[in-house]
């Protein structure tokens, strides 16, 4: 098989992380249900399980098949690979003080993951859990992220992933992403008006790594009836660039 940029992939391993990817979806699964979502045979569903459950990957509860622990013993260390305690840190410290989500994220593969969050006393649970991605023009932690990426690495992800609506408010055109992100450079903060979910906004400032590049990004997300006119357009961005260009200094020097 090809990837989508061309390279050579092992069908056999395609196949297996397939159904990871029908496990992650699932709380629990059965052997039928996994082979109907992922288009194997029953057999072959049954060897992979039988692989991944001999190496710790899948636990078998009286024939339904959840993923098992040895995922979190190598996602920790992947987790630590970003500047995971600094961002984490200030994340809890801006929960505290606006009472509302934050959120830490950083990009991946042309994809937004949620790396660690903080709850404030008013939060509200958005639909989304640590460890979980979303594509970056429907986000603002993606937008400002994308902001310090070149255009040239802007396009080859929109080649990638296109640009999906999650809600009628998300940017699907090509130049009006464009807009949008020179808009986000030239202030330093993105919004998010409902374009990943309905009812909810958010404001984020990127964390800058040198000329074109980024560690992440920091959001405060709340209802929108609540984060809206100054406080959404004023006093949380600039609460958010303070505790960014603090946060930059602490881990280039720190």
């Amino acid at each position: 098989m090809e990837s989508e940029n061309g390279t050579k992939t092992i069908l056999s391993d395609e196949r297996l992380l397939d159904l990871i990817e029908a496990l992650h979806d699932r709380s629990t699964a059965g052997v039928t249900e996994l082979a109907e979502v992922t288009g194997l045979s029953k057999g072959a569903v049954h060897a992979h399980l039988a692989t991944l459950e001999s190496r710790g990957f899948v636990v078998n509860d009286d024939g339904r098949y959840r993923l098992g622990l040895e995922f979190l013993r190598h996602g920790i260390p992947v987790r630590n690979q970003y500047e995971y305690e600094p961002m984490c840190a200030k994340a809890e410290q801006l929960a505290e003080e606006t009472g509302e989500r934050v959120w830490a994220q950083v990009e991946e593969n042309g994809m937004a993951y949620y790396i660690c969050g903080a709850r404030g006393e008013h939060h509200i649970e958005p639909p989304v859990r640590i460890g979980e991605r979303a594509h970056l023009h429907q986000i603002a932690g993606g937008k400002a992220m994308l902001s310090c990426l070149t255009d040239g690495r802007i396009r080859e992800i929109v080649d990638k992933h296109g640009l999906p609506a999650a809600t009628e408010h998300t940017i699907t055109d090509e130049a009006d992403l464009f807009d949008e992100i020179e808009r986000i450079r030239e202030r330093g903060y993105a919004f998010n008006r409902e374009e990943s979910v309905m009812g909810l906004h958010a404001v984020s400032t990127p964390i800058k790594k040198g000329e074109h590049g980024v560690y992440g990004a920091l959001v405060v997300s709340g209802p929108a009836n609540r984060l809206t006119g100054e406080k959404l357009e004023s006093q949380l961005p600039n609460l958010l660039l303070g505790a960014v260009n603090e946060l930059e200094i602490n881990i280039r020097y720190g």
